[in-house]
């Protein structure tokens, strides 16, 4: 496996990437060429270039789609698939808005596109895959967060501040401010999961799901039937579990804040008893059972899902053909006419996940249609935005809405 190019209109970004990649500057050349771009590569160095429009001539078998903006993201994978180029796609903001398109796309040009392991949908598709290959029913799964009461109106200017990052860290690790504030006030994992959500099947109990506060060893009693005395009203969602405790600050002992799990069941009495022995959090009936991964590792598993791709033709998860689940903008503040729509970690909106049928049906605007867009009416906080609230503008992402529409 070896890194040929990398496209990033900021040469700073780019150059860092190569670096934290183990290139050294003798290794690889920048060019504004299409035609230079193949040349440099065609004898095993690596290009940095300032689009992705310049890697049309260069041999590529996989494109890891990175940029973080849903407009773009689609853009460079749609045009990526047309070459016929397998497509890891980390810009889970662009997935959720029309990733389904985009997967349908893939299939028809006969190459794979794969949201990547190491995120948190990856490693919840990689837990769901191994509990349905061992005969295990999912009642509900999903990724830990640590959400406050105060999170939600988060401004990207002081996201660094609330983690309590200071500058060098930040400098180092060219740490991106909406990205973190989209961490903080829920918008990622809304994002994630509606991921999830999509390539499962699986949909929200509720709009925003339940978020309860939990450790590890409350998920299987809490991700019950009501009758039972949890909070589901049917099997076999998606939703999230708090760090944060109800007070609204302690911080739980064994959460699984970083991690993901999955509540499952089985309708076998000795795999049942075998679930408890074993030593998996169950509920008191023993009836339903955690699994869980502590952690994700964000970039560092992105290879594995390359090497798929390339080795095997096969997908760490990929879309359904068409979605259950769609992200819906919400306005954070109250907005008026002229106020800019920022999308994912703005200050002005973050995104709520909703049955994507509901979102047809009471015509809301997708948190993906909402970036650099004025609204042409007043929004109350914690409104969902409707979509004859702004003037849509035609995009790559539009193009694809519309067509699947049809």
């Amino acid at each position: 496996m070896r890194l040929v190019a990398v496209a990033d209109p900021n040469e700073t970004n780019g150059a860092g990437a190569l670096e934290a990649a183990g290139w050294s500057p003798d290794q690889w050349e920048r060019t504004d060429s299409s035609h230079t771009a193949a040349a440099i590569t065609g004898v095993g160095r690596a290009v940095l270039v300032p689009d992705f429009e310049t890697l049309d001539a260069i041999q590529i078998d996989v494109v890891v789609e990175s940029t973080g903006h849903p407009t773009i993201g689609a853009r460079s994978a749609l045009r990526a698939i047309r070459l016929g180029r397998h497509v890891v796609m980390v810009t889970v903001e662009a997935d959720v808005t029309c990733g389904w398109a985009l997967a349908r796309e893939a299939r028809t040009q006969g190459v794979v596109y794969s949201l990547t392991a190491g995120d948190q949908p990856g490693a919840i598709m990689e837990l769901l895959e191994w509990s349905r290959l061992i005969g295990l029913r999912v009642v509900a799964t999903g990724r830990g967060t640590r959400f406050y009461p105060y999170d939600d109106a988060g401004d990207p200017d002081d996201a660094f501040q609330r983690y309590g990052y200071d500058k060098n860290l930040v400098k180092r690790r060219r740490l991106n401010p909406k990205m973190y504030n989209s961490f903080r006030d829920g918008t990622k994992a809304q994002i994630e999961m509606c991921a999830v959500s999509n390539m499962t099947g699986f949909p929200p109990d509720i709009r925003g799901m339940h978020q309860p506060s939990a450790s590890i060893h409350d998920l299987p009693a809490l991700f019950g039937p009501r009758a039972q005395g949890g909070i589901l009203v049917r099997d076999g969602i998606v939703d999230l579990a708090n760090a944060v405790a109800s007070d609204g600050t302690t911080v739980l002992p064994n959460n699984i804040e970083i991690g993901v799990w999955a509540v499952v069941r089985s309708e076998q009495s000795l795999v049942q008893d075998d679930l408890a022995f074993y030593g998996l959090p169950t509920d008191s009936s023993g009836q339903r059972a955690v699994l869980h991964r502590p952690f994700h590792l964000c970039g560092i598993e992105t290879p594995g899902t390359i090497a798929q791709a390339a080795l095997a033709g096969m997908s760490t998860g990929t879309p359904n053909d068409e979605p259950t689940s769609e992200v819906i903008a919400i306005a954070k503040r109250n907005l008026g006419p002229g106020d800019v729509l920022d999308g994912s970690g703005g200050r002005n909106v973050r995104g709520t996940i909703e049955h994507a049928k509901i979102v047809a049906h009471e015509r809301l605007l997708p948190l993906g249609l909402a970036y650099g867009i004025p609204l042409t009416r007043p929004i109350k906080a914690g409104e969902a935005i409707p979509l004859n609230a702004i003037r849509v503008v035609d995009t790559v992402i539009t193009d694809l809405r519309k067509n699947e529409s049809r």
